[in-house]
């Protein structure tokens, strides 16, 4: 008898530290055998799950003959793009069939006023999902706690009938109401205790919320990290400056239940600030490390200066954080992975999302910074944030120690399995 073909398992992911957790657990389910990963990789995410030799499919696959006015409006849309973060074939289909679902959920006047407003993210492409989950035919599907395509995903799966699970990549504060829906992934994999308890004081029935850690940190604390980093500092002649770690993230103009004006340029003043500290003292050096979906930080690298440099998209993020003395932060899980690193850090606030990321009350950030108090924190003979000895200071009580953070891909697995056991018939 031939053996039985492997069941699939669909995992839907925006490239950044979406990929990142997820990535790690596709990889175990291929090797140990136990599924057939398939990724719907969005954005940035095509590179490295094809990179890891996993298999990718984007919306250009779920085009299909009908779909000539949502292309042509996707091409409209794309040309708007100020930062074209994917293959234009995949810009032009994720946002033409976003778009067309929208219209078809609202209206046309609606999507247009939604989308106006919020552009990309006002979608929740319900469609497109339900064609991919057509093409792969899942038996589970697994997604991270961002909102449109992912959130999507969960929610076609729910209305099939597929087991689907929920990965909370850090704190889960701005998605709380939605995590607690009864209705809302079969399994939520949280990053703690206190994650956990917060999704159950909001409702969420104890039995389906899963301490499991993020995978994305799990390589933190991998001696070959350490080591690159600190190749990477004495290869930039870097020995004995206090080195900065910018590690930027996107500002949105608008964001759909957040009040107040996002400024989009604000990533990029204070970038500047950083650097004009850093011009002014020989003794500060200065990596920057934009967003996967924000533009390259070619004019930083035009500067040519000695003690400022771009940390390219092929330096690993944890090696790039041992790299730094210092990670500075808005509101990225940057900022969490350096915490478990040992490294200080400073978040800068003045972000339209701030309240999502309480990292000085967590204990997560050592100090807080506005974009005017660059000047003074960081000027000739200003005291200096230090990282513990070798990177070896306990965590924040709101993060999981090292061995915790180690062991996080193995233990989404074993949730994973434990799912798709109770559903087979």
């Amino acid at each position: 008898m031939s053996p039985q073909p492997l069941p699939t398992w669909l995992f839907v992911c925006y490239g950044g530290g979406h990929v990142q957790a997820l990535l790690p657990v596709a990889q175990q389910v291929r090797a140990q055998g136990i599924a057939r990963p398939v990724c719907l990789a969005l954005t940035t995410a095509a590179a490295p799950v094809r990179a890891a030799g996993l298999e990718a499919l984007g919306f250009a696959d779920l085009v299909q003959p009908g779909d000539e006015a949502a292309l042509a409006r996707g091409r409209e849309l794309a040309a708007g793009l100020q930062v074209q973060a994917a293959a234009l074939e995949e810009s032009v289909a994720y946002l033409g069939l976003s778009y067309a679902d929208l219209a078809a959920r609202l209206g046309e006047a609606e999507a247009a006023a939604q989308y106006a407003r919020f552009g990309r993210q006002a979608f929740l492409p319900l469609g497109p999902l339900g064609r991919a989950v057509d093409r792969a035919r899942p038996s589970l599907v697994v997604a991270t706690n961002s909102p449109r395509a992912e959130q999507a995903a969960i929610e076609v799966a729910r209305s099939r009938g597929i087991p689907s699970a929920c990965l909370v990549d850090l704190l889960g504060i701005f998605e709380r109401e939605r995590l607690a829906r009864p209705d809302f992934a079969d399994a939520i994999l949280v990053l703690n205790e206190g994650v956990r308890a917060s999704l159950v004081a909001a409702g969420r029935d104890p039995t389906q919320v899963r301490v499991t850690g993020n995978p994305a940190f799990d390589s933190v604390h991998a001696p070959e990290m350490r080591e690159q980093g600190a190749r990477l500092r004495h290869e930039a002649g870097w020995d004995g400056l206090h080195v900065l770690l910018y590690a930027s993230s996107p500002e949105p103009a608008e964001s759909p239940g957040m009040a107040g004006q996002g400024d989009p340029a604000f990533p990029r003043r204070l970038e500047a600030a950083l650097v004009a500290a850093v011009q002014a003292d020989p003794q500060l050096a200065l990596w920057v490390r934009r967003h996967p979906s924000e533009g390259p930080a070619d004019a930083i690298a035009a500067l040519a200066h000695p003690r400022i440099r771009v940390a390219g998209r092929d330096m690993p993020l944890h090696a790039c954080i041992h790299a730094s003395d210092e990670v500075l932060v808005t509101v990225s899980t940057v900022g969490v992975e350096a915490s478990l690193a040992g490294k200080p850090v400073t978040q800068l606030r003045g972000s339209i999302l701030d309240a999502l990321s309480p990292y000085l009350r967590l204990g997560i950030a050592r100090r807080e910074a506005r974009l005017e108090d660059i000047p003074a924190l960081y000027r000739p003979g200003a005291v200096r944030l230090r990282p513990a000895p070798d990177g070896l200071a306990d965590p924040p009580a709101a993060l999981p120690g090292p061995a915790a953070s180690q062991d996080a891909a193995a233990r989404v697995v074993a949730v994973l399995q434990s799912l798709a056991e109770r559903s087979r018939p």
